[in-house]
């Protein structure tokens, strides 16, 4: 059987399926004094591309002090758990936005979940390995 007839094999709504993984944040760990788990689900590579452009000048170069604000609106648009678009928590936390929520919350562990985000999208493909598998 061919790869065509195995991927017809599978019903198309397959492929539109939103991924969810757990990950333990070891800031929120710390703060609340147990392990804690956060829920990621998966962002549309499309709307990762959209938020990521908000970091870069007008020639497309990556403004190295938005990185932070850029990978808080990627973790904002993942995370479920919490749930970062909660207004009730947004008020509690003395924020503005979901994005404003997740650095508030995982400070510098944003760019571990966003990196976890852009993994879930496809986009942290080991060019290496695709190579020598081309190769082989």
């Amino acid at each position: 059987m061919n790869l065509v007839e195995k991927l017809m094999k599978i019903d198309s709504g397959e492929f539109n399926k939103k991924k969810t993984k757990e990950m333990t944040s070891k800031i929120l760990s710390e703060i609340l004094g147990e392990e804690t788990t956060i829920t990621i689900q998966s962002v549309d590579p499309q709307e990762i591309l959209e938020l990521s452009a908000s970091g870069l000048d007008d020639d497309g170069n990556l403004i190295i002090k938005k990185t932070l604000e850029t990978n808080s609106l990627i973790v904002a648009a993942a995370v479920v758990d919490p749930p970062l678009k909660d207004t009730d928590l947004i008020k509690h936390l003395g924020v503005a936005t979901p994005a404003e929520a997740a650095r508030k919350l995982f400070k510098g562990e944003i760019n571990t979940i966003a990196a976890k985000v852009n993994e879930m999208a496809g986009f942290n493909i080991d060019a290496d390995e695709v190579e020598k598998e081309v190769k082989n």
